[in-house]
């Protein structure tokens, strides 16, 4: 629990490495909302003012991608004191705490892998398996969190990581794939005033945390790139600064979605393909820190394998999060190519 006098100092990393395990929960009488501590990294924000909109901010799913940690833990401390103003109902998750705490991606397995329930054949496993525990303590906290929503409110989530390699697109987000609803331009829209200029639609099902809530949910939903990894301390937060000025507005009730806005300037790709380690001998003929979004010409021979090889079949097709370094049956990279949509 929380005295007054605490939360006016409030650090949210700090709390959460005082408190990675489960904790009970607790509630803060606010101003303008009340704030309830579910759980290590799990704080719900209801609005006094009733609101429609239903907001979920998930960071440190991977625990060294340390800027929008930074950015979540400054908005809940201005929420706290009064100096960010909220209008809407917010969900605010620290995907994986102790990662965090090592600065490490993951102790064991990447957490976003696990979601969609992805991570009951990891406890089937290993019983103590750290992420597939934090997956199956972070699914019900969103279900809750979205189950209290009536039938027209909006569903928001957006998941914010930062990337492991340098990239064309410093800022890109994944679309998730959408179960057969349009794609729209008002999300889009949005993705463009957080700085956003690439956005890759996927093409199927994934265990991925913005695909768990889209798909379950009917949520607005994107992991969304907003830079490189860096450790905490280190991120030139200007970098930064459009996008949590976006996120901010959101919050405070004060940003217009518009289906009608132009999305010409965005770059769009969509998944043409999936690599995957299918043998001990699949092997990516790419350097370990290629850039993600780099393209190759036709001919080249991007994967090696006896049984699998994929040779380039056009100029242009291009690569994202490749991998050597992924056990059997994962995804080592993404081949992408350029799409429009309408």
């Amino acid at each position: 629990m929380l005295t007054s006098q605490e939360f006016n100092t409030f650090n949210f990393i700090d709390f959460v490495r005082q408190n990675p395990e489960q904790h009970d929960s607790f509630s803060l009488e606010l101003e303008q909302a009340t704030a309830v501590f579910h759980d290590a990294g799990i704080i719900e924000f209801i609005p006094k003012q009733s609101s429609n909109q239903y907001v979920c901010l998930s960071c440190g799913v991977h625990g060294n991608e340390t800027a929008p940690i930074e950015i979540i833990s400054d908005m809940v401390r201005d929420i706290l004191v009064g100096a960010q103003s909220l209008k809407v109902n917010l969900l605010i998750l620290l995907g994986n705490p102790k990662a965090m705490m090592q600065q490490e991606r993951f102790l064991e397995f990447n957490l976003n892998r696990m979601f969609n329930h992805h991570w009951k054949a990891y406890l089937e496993a290993d019983a103590n398996c750290y992420e597939a525990l934090r997956a199956q303590r972070l699914e019900p906290a969103v279900k809750a969190f979205f189950d209290k929503s009536p039938a027209d409110a909006r569903r928001y989530h957006y998941d914010l990581h930062t990337a492991i390699r340098a990239s064309k697109h410093q800022r890109f987000a994944i679309y998730p794939y959408l179960d057969g609803r349009e794609h729209k331009a008002e999300q889009l829209a949005f993705m463009q005033d957080c700085g956003v200029d690439t956005v890759l639609l996927y093409h199927k099902p994934s265990s991925t945390f913005s695909y768990h809530t889209s798909h379950h949910f009917k949520a607005d939903a994107f992991t969304v790139e907003l830079g490189k990894v860096k450790p905490f301390g280190e991120n030139n937060r200007d970098d930064f600064k459009q996008s949590e000025n976006q996120l901010r507005k959101l919050v405070a009730g004060n940003y217009h979605f518009n289906n009608d806005r132009s999305t010409d300037e965005l770059n769009l790709f969509a998944v043409k393909k999936e690599l995957l380690r299918v043998s001990d001998e699949s092997h990516l003929n790419v350097e370990d820190d290629l850039a993600n979004f780099t393209e190759f010409e036709q001919g080249f021979e991007l994967l090696s394998d006896p049984k699998e090889p994929y040779v380039v079949e056009s100029d242009g097709e291009a690569i994202v999060f490749p991998n050597n370094k992924v056990p059997m049956g994962q995804r080592m990279a993404l081949l992408i190519e350029p799409v429009t949509l309408g």
